[in-house]
């Protein structure tokens, strides 16, 4: 007796359940065999905001020889002090994913690029780039668009032969301006 009202008082093993959201949201990754695809994949990666996918825009010391650099702006430098001076993937992938959690759901952030190839060649490749970044986050004293303008240094990845940036320098384009700089810093904690 005590067998069977423990059996009818639990839960029905037997019921489905409401499926759990996944961590990642869509993506539209495609392997950047050209350099100009690391700018897809990283506007893509912003619209899916998917961390996995903004992070192989930028170079793995372990494959391609080189470590990422990230030169913020002046103006961020001086205003998160600290912040930028070991700035790394890792700080990449902590300010992408502190920023993709304040933004709400059913939101989506958008990146446009205006690109300038100033140098390209078989294993390497320097663009100039005017950006305009929307994050509809939830943080109040932060700004939600970003522009600026920023150097992207390439290099082919002799094991993937894909492309990816080992080195950014993010500069703003006027003095009233707020740049990628200033996001990430602003999520670097």
């Amino acid at each position: 007796m005590l067998l069977t009202t423990l059996l009818l008082s639990s839960c029905n093993i037997f019921e489905t359940r409401t499926p759990e959201s996944p961590a990642q949201t869509s993506s539209n990754y495609k392997p950047p065999i050209n350099a100009s695809d690391v700018f897809d994949n990283m506007q893509n990666a912003f619209s899916d905001l998917n961390t996995v996918n903004y992070l192989k825009s930028f170079s793995d010391s372990t494959t391609s020889g080189r470590t990422f650099v990230f030169e913020p702006s002046p103006q961020a430098r001086s205003q998160y002090i600290g912040v930028f001076i070991n700035w790394t993937r890792q700080s990449e992938q902590q300010y992408f994913d502190n920023m993709r959690s304040k933004i709400a759901p059913g939101s989506t952030a958008s990146l446009s690029f205006t690109l300038n190839p100033t140098s390209i060649q078989s294993d390497s490749a320097q663009y100039d780039a005017d950006y305009q970044l929307t994050v509809p986050h939830t943080q109040a004293n932060i700004p939600k668009v970003f522009q600026g303008r920023a150097q992207f240094f390439l290099i082919k990845d002799p094991v993937s032969s894909t492309w990816n940036i080992w080195r950014w320098t993010d500069l703003r384009n006027a003095q009233n301006d707020t740049s990628w700089s200033d996001l990430k810093g602003a999520f670097a904690q």
